[in-house]
């Protein structure tokens, strides 16, 4: 085939003057930035799946329970601790589909679809940016932004948020640029998007808070525009309450933080966590925060009538929310291409769409690209592990284990390693805990789970009220507690640590059940570097 198709080229001396041949040479540049740009964020998001702690396992066991069991929508099936316990499972239709996903096409295709959302999400925003100030800006916009987006990696349902807010955004930007009939009729794609948004994460009250943020706008600036961009929001409003839960699944979601007894990482605020980890992506937010708001304050110098109110509550509200939760970082990042790029382009005019930059732009993208590669740089991230996709190596061997030795419950876990348990062992086998401090009452962590790792009395009341068999512990938890409790139960002598591996500790109880399993498999308390 090769040969044949230089044959054809050989007899064509005019093959280079085709249409095809004379588009790619004119937008070689724009090529070569979209490819570095999509190559360098793909490279964040290659990295192997940790399913010990994370929610992918949970996520998927949902949507196969959905298929048996609709109590699952509601209740705490998972764990035999606050089994009737009653919450809302906003995400049901998200673990629906990485079920559907990973039956099909295991770990590595589920894997292979996140990335592909997140690729689509960071294009809607892209597209958006070069609306305004070209592919030049826009590119490099989006470069400086790559590594905030590499903070959230973990497949996850929130990546259908971003996506979800990329479209809300544009479309409503384009109809307020241009409010012609197709972009009139475009915007109602928005009550669609929401129905399917209201099933698929918390984060869709962003819906209505961008579509609020425009309608803000018309009211004080563009009132020709206010009814139409009313009774979309009010449409949006409607198909909000198009799922299981109804009112509930609003009420739940604005108030989800009034029961949430774990305090989780992600959800601190970047001035405390960067006191407790070295993360780059902290310093590159602050620099982009700062460079937004140079932009805004030097495009309102420029001509302030020319600053769309609408981009400054949005991206104002991203900024909070990446302030005082981490998790938001990437959200941030996106909305930053956007409104960054429609700022410069009241700054520098026209001089925006030189097609120099775009030249530039793709230069910078492509030596970036490169030397991350090179060196390895995602590595210093957070988030990131093992390049390649599926299941990191030996993910499962802590599981492998448990069965060929048939142990049993009643398991004593901890915060980080339930989804892992659940997806393997439910129902077979239920958790003390999982990772969604909603599903569980506050005083579940204040009064047991945190007390009992801390306090010995409390693991004495603890044991003999659930007569626990075995623990399964993720012992890179960095909670002082998890710390504390590991250290002390291998000095117990009630418990024998039978395997480790570099994620998971399982500990048995010495009982006459275990006394075989104990004799073959115990660890010498010399393996965990413990002071005596």
């Amino acid at each position: 085939m090769p040969s044949r198709l230089l044959e054809v080229l050989q007899n064509d001396p005019q093959w280079m003057k085709r249409p095809f041949f004379v588009w790619i040479e004119r937008h070689a540049a724009l090529i070569l930035l979209c490819l570095s740009l999509f190559l360098l964020y793909g490279y964040f998001l290659a990295h192997k799946i940790d399913l010990t702690t994370a929610d992918l396992g949970r996520h998927i066991k949902n949507g196969e329970m959905l298929l048996q069991d609709s109590s699952v929508l509601s209740e705490n099936l998972y764990s035999y601790t606050h089994p009737d316990f009653k919450w809302v499972n906003h995400h049901w239709a998200s673990g629906v589909l990485a079920y559907a996903a990973w039956k099909l096409f295991g770990f590595v295709g589920i894997q292979v679809i996140f990335i592909l959302l997140s690729f689509a999400t960071l294009a809607v925003f892209l597209f958006s940016g070069k609306s305004y100030a070209g592919w030049g800006i826009a590119g490099l916009l989006t470069l400086a932004t790559i590594s905030l987006l590499g903070e959230r990696t973990e497949v996850r349902p929130e990546v259908i948020s971003y996506l979800f807010a990329g479209l809300f955004f544009l479309l409503l930007c384009r109809y307020r640029d241009s409010p012609d009939i197709r972009n009139s009729k475009l915007i109602w794609l928005l009550p669609l998007i929401e129905i399917l948004w209201v099933n698929t994460h918390v984060y869709f009250l962003l819906g209505p808070l961008i579509i609020g943020a425009f309608l803000l706008e018309s009211l004080l600036v563009r009132r020709v525009v206010f009814f139409r961009i009313l009774s979309v929001f009010l449409g949006v409003l409607f198909a909000m309450l198009i799922n299981p839960f109804g009112v509930r699944a609003f009420t739940a979601a604005a108030t989800i933080f009034q029961n949430y007894g774990y305090r989780l990482a992600e959800n601190q605020p970047v001035w405390f966590m960067e006191k407790l980890m070295p993360e780059p992506n902290f310093l590159v937010f602050k620099l982009l925060f700062l460079l937004l708001l140079l932009s805004f304050i030097g495009a309102a110098i420029r001509n302030w009538r020319a600053v769309r109110l609408s981009n400054l509550f949005v991206v104002a509200g991203m900024s909070i929310m990446a302030w005082f939760a981490i998790r938001n970082l990437a959200l941030f990042g996106l909305f930053f291409i956007p409104v960054a790029a429609a700022n410069a382009r009241i700054i520098f005019g026209n001089q925006t769409r030189n097609h120099t930059l775009i030249s530039v732009a793709a230069f910078c993208a492509a030596v970036v690209c490169i030397i991350f590669a090179l060196f390895g740089i995602p590595r210093y991230f957070p988030y990131w592990r093992e390049f390649g996709l599926g299941l990191e190596t030996g993910n499962s061997r802590s599981i492998e284990f448990l069965f060929e030795q048939k142990i049993q419950g009643p398991i004593f876990n901890n915060y980080d390693i339930g989804g892992y348990l659940i997806f393997y062992l439910f129902p077979k086998e239920k958790v003390f805990v999982d990772n969604r401090p909603e599903a569980y009452p506050v005083a579940f962590f204040t009064d047991l789970y945190i007390p009992m790792q801390e306090k010995e009395e409390k693991w004495r009341e603890a044991l003999s009220r659930y007569d626990f068999n075995v623990i399964v512990f993720a012992y890179h938890d960095a909670t002082p507690w998890a710390q504390q409790f590991l250290t002390t139960r291998i000095k117990d002598a009630e418990w024998a640590p039978v395997f480790v591996d570099g994620r998971v500790l399982v500990l048995l109880r010495r009982t006459e059940k275990n006394e075989e399993t104990i004799r073959q498999f115990e660890l010498p308390r010399s393996v965990f570097n413990i002071k005596q």
